[in-house]
C-alpha cells in the first residue's frame, strides 16, 4: 500500500466552495441509478471488511463523474479537484469502522468490475493513500469549512428575519481550539491554513446586524505569532538547499567582493580630491619625515659607537688606536 505525504494545505482553501458542490450533487439521489447494477459487483469482495461498501461506490462514482465534469468545464481549479475526491473517498474508507480498505485498493477494484468508469484514466494517478497525520489535520480543516459554510448559509439567508448562529459558533471555537494544538514548528502549512480559516471566519461576521450571528469571541492562534517568526527562519534554512544553496554561497561572496572594491574607491575619492585627503596625505609625510630623521640619529650612533677605544687586552703592551 502506497502512502502519499501531501502536506499542501493550501488546496483546503477551497473547501467552501467544494463542500457545496458535494451537497448539491448528493442532493439529486434520482440520478444514482445508472451506477448501481456495477457497484453491486463488489460488495461480495468487501461482505467482511467494509459496511455499506455499495453505497460508498455509487456515491463515489456519480461524485467523480460530475467532478469530471466540471474540471473539463474549466469552472474548477483541476489540482483542487483531484485532491478533494481523493480525500472524499480515504475520508468514506476511513470513516467506516469495519474498513480497512485502502483508497487506491478500492477505486482499482472499481475500475476492474466497471471499465467505463474514468475511461481517460483521469483519476489514476491521483486517487492514493493519504499519510495519516495529513489526513487527521485535512479532516480538522473540512469540518471547519463546513462548520463555516453553515453559519454563512444563514447570515446570507433573506428569508429568515431572526437568525442565530450561535450553536454553530461555540462547536467552531471548540474545533479550532482542538486544530490549533496540532499547530507546531513541525506542520508549518497547517498553521497557516489554520490562520487563513481565523481571517475568512472573523470576516464573514464583519457586516452582520444580528446579535445572535456575530463574533463574540475571537479565534485564538496560541502563541503562534512567536512561532511563525520560527517557521520563516526554517523556510530560509531548507530553502538554503540544493542548487539555491549554491547561488545564496555565490552571492555571498559577491556582495563581499563588491562592498571590498566599493570601499577602495570611496577612499581613493577622499583621498585625492577632498579636504580629508590633503589632511591625510600630510600627516603621512609627517610620519615619513619622523621616521626618516629617527634613522639618521641611529646611524650616527651606531658610527659613534664603532669609534670608541678598544678595551687592552691582558698581558699585552699593545695598545689599540682606533682610527678613522
Amino acid at each position: 500500500m502506497t502512502v502519499t505525504k501531501d502536506e499542501n494545505y493550501e488546496l483546503c482553501e477551497e473547501f467552501p466552495f467544494y463542500i457545496k458542490l458535494e451537497e448539491l450533487i448528493f442532493s439529486k439521489v434520482e440520478e444514482y441509478g445508472k451506477f448501481y447494477e456495477k457497484c453491486a459487483l463488489i460488495e461480495n469482495d468487501y461482505s467482511d471488511t467494509l459496511d455499506k461498501c455499495k453505497d460508498i461506490c455509487v456515491k463515489f462514482k456519480y461524485i467523480a463523474t460530475q467532478f469530471l465534469k466540471e474540471i473539463e468545464s474549466g469552472d474548477s481549479p483541476v489540482d483542487n479537484g483531484f485532491f478533494f475526491l481523493n480525500f472524499w473517498l480515504n475520508y468514506q474508507l476511513k470513516d467506516n469502522q469495519k474498513s480497512t480498505i485502502s483508497a487506491k485498493h478500492f477505486y482499482d477494484n472499481l475500475k476492474g468490475k466497471d471499465p467505463d468508469f474514468d475511461r481517460e484514466n483521469k483519476l489514476i494517478n491521483k486517487i492514493h493513500v493519504i499519510e495519516e497525520k495529513y489526513f487527521n489535520k485535512v479532516v480538522m480543516l473540512y469540518n471547519l469549512y463546513k462548520n463555516y459554510n453553515e453559519v454563512q448559509a444563514i447570515i446570507n439567508d433573506i428569508t429568515k428575519f431572526e437568525k442565530n448562529c450561535l450553536s454553530y459558533s461555540e462547536q467552531c471555537i471548540q474545533m479550532f481550539e482542538e486544530a490549533n494544538r496540532s499547530c507546531s514548528s513541525d506542520n508549518i502549512n497547517f498553521c497557516r491554513a489554520l490562520r487563513t480559516f481565523k481571517t475568512k471566519y472573523e470576516y464573514m461576521f464583519q457586516d452582520t446586524k444580528y446579535e445572535n450571528c456575530k463574533l463574540h469571541k475571537a479565534l485564538t492562534l496560541t502563541n503562534y505569532a512567536e512561532q511563525e517568526e520560527d517557521f520563516y527562519l526554517l523556510e530560509d534554512l531548507y530553502a538554503g538547499t540544493g542548487d539555491q544553496a549554491i547561488n545564496a554561497h555565490i552571492r555571498n561572496i559577491m556582495i563581499v567582493i563588491f562592498t571590498v572594491i566599493s570601499f577602495f574607491f570611496l577612499f581613493l575619492v577622499l583621498y585625492k580630491a577632498t579636504p580629508f585627503g590633503i589632511y591625510f596625505r600630510r600627516q603621512i609625510r609627517r610620519v615619513k619625515e619622523k621616521w626618516t630623521n629617527l634613522e639618521y640619529v641611529n646611524d650616527n650612533k651606531s658610527i659613534l659607537h664603532n669609534t670608541e677605544y678598544q678595551p687592552l687586552k691582558e698581558n699585552s703592551d699593545q695598545l689599540r688606536i682606533p682610527y678613522y
